[in-house]
């Protein structure tokens, strides 16, 4: 790739030359009018000077011009690979440049010449004068016209500008140009650009949305799979998450941290799919054995989850191994307490002692609300977090409108 500096060398070789080749055009228009100067020695020198003056400006002007064009030739062919373009040169000053180089210089050389016949006595004062007008005349309108192009190029360049850059922070609500020119085409192009970019985006949201929902499918069925083997209903995940995410919001979770919560803690047993059936579903008290064999679905479903980078998969690996924590640290698997156990796990944990206390199961039949509050305040700030408690009774009609919902059938 081109380095910095090696344009920077392109572009002072480039002014070097601009002005060697101005310089040896006036070199030349010197050598001239001296040659013609001695082989018509009668000529007016006055005259001859005007005249050679003219055709100098034209010549270097013009000259200037075309230095320019092979240097715009050279330069982007030397720049194809560079990501960025220092030589701030603006096309509508180049434009304009042009424009009076090609109406002003003609005029000046004429009304020189006229101003030659008069001087003379060829053509009359009057005739000169008005020739004089006509002229500056023509040279005001060329400025006009040259000012005010100019202006109009650089305010819609401008406007294009501006909608690319509302393009470039995600809007999309660009305005067309109308102009019977390249510039319209522009304008065009970006507006059309921008419809099929907001357009693609739309597309992928919606395609978001539908991955978003079937990894709720994938998720909740999961949870079921894991509660259908230990004889429970697929309703018990809905509503562990339903009170998963409210408590989340009301203990001062963020939007997007509830909402994780919500579709990880059906995933809460997983690791129970590591469970032999007769421990998992046996109607009697397990054996010391067996409940040591039952507290490993907490390990087991962090090691089937903890390896994904997926924030839901990650918040399901914590809340897997966490939720039988207690917050005296008398739980498994770790004998985490108090602050040391996720806010995820320590959330699930009530909810899902709520819900499963209030449903039957193989081991036991559900209990009424009455036993399940009075042993929530036993085990407020033993096996569950004081404030989640508080939480969970300040909210209790909404937690049994979830229930009502998501009733078993």
């Amino acid at each position: 790739m081109i380095q910095k500096q090696e344009l920077y060398f392109i572009y002072h070789l480039y002014l070097q030359y601009y002005f060697l080749s101005i310089i040896s055009w006036i070199f030349a228009g010197v050598c001239a009018f001296l040659l013609h100067f001695f082989l018509y020695p009668d000529f007016p020198v006055a005259s001859h000077l005007r005249i050679f003056l003219s055709y100098l400006i034209l010549g270097a002007a013009v000259l200037a011009q075309l230095e320019y064009i092979l240097f715009e030739i050279r330069y982007k062919k030397i720049s194809n690979n560079t990501n960025y373009t220092f030589f701030n040169k603006k096309i509508s000053r180049r434009i304009i440049e042009t424009f009076l180089i090609f109406t002003i210089a003609p005029i000046t050389t004429l009304l020189l010449i006229i101003l030659r016949y008069n001087t003379e006595g060829i053509i009359g004062t009057q005739v000169t004068i008005d020739m004089m007008y006509i002229g500056a005349l023509m040279i005001f309108i060329a400025i006009v016209l040259a000012v005010t192009f100019g202006n109009i190029l650089k305010n819609d360049t401008k406007k294009i500008i501006e909608n690319i850059n509302i393009v470039k922070s995600g809007k999309y609500n660009t305005q067309t140009i109308n102009r019977p020119d390249e510039l319209g085409e522009i304008s065009f192009a970006i507006k059309d650009m921008s419809k099929s970019i907001k357009e693609g985006i739309e597309q992928i949201e919606q395609l978001h949305g539908e991955i978003t929902n079937t990894q709720k499918e994938i998720i909740y069925t999961m949870g079921e799979i894991a509660e259908t083997r230990s004889k429970e209903t697929g309703n018990h995940v809905k509503r562990v998450a339903e009170y998963s995410y409210l408590l989340a919001i009301k203990f001062g979770l963020s939007e997007e941290e509830a909402s994780i919560l919500k579709l990880a803690s059906p995933m809460h047993d997983i690791g129970k799919v590591g469970i032999p059936d007769n421990i998992l579903n046996k109607p009697r008290k397990l054996t010391y054995e067996e409940f040591e064999i039952m507290k490993t679905h907490a390990k087991l479903g962090f090691e089937m989850l903890r390896h994904s980078k997926k924030p839901i998969l990650q918040a399901a690996a914590i809340v897997s191994r966490e939720h039988h924590e207690k917050y005296d640290g008398t739980g498994y698997p770790r004998g985490l307490k108090d602050k040391d156990i996720h806010i995820f796990a320590r959330i699930t944990a009530v909810a899902d002692v709520f819900d499963a206390l209030g449903s039957h199961r193989v081991y036991k039949k559900a209990w009424n609300d009455e036993k399940i509050f009075k042993l929530f305040k036993e085990e407020k700030g033993k096996h569950f977090d004081p404030v989640i408690i508080e939480l969970f009774f300040e909210n209790i009609s909404e937690i049994n409108k979830i229930r009502d919902i998501f009733k078993d059938v």
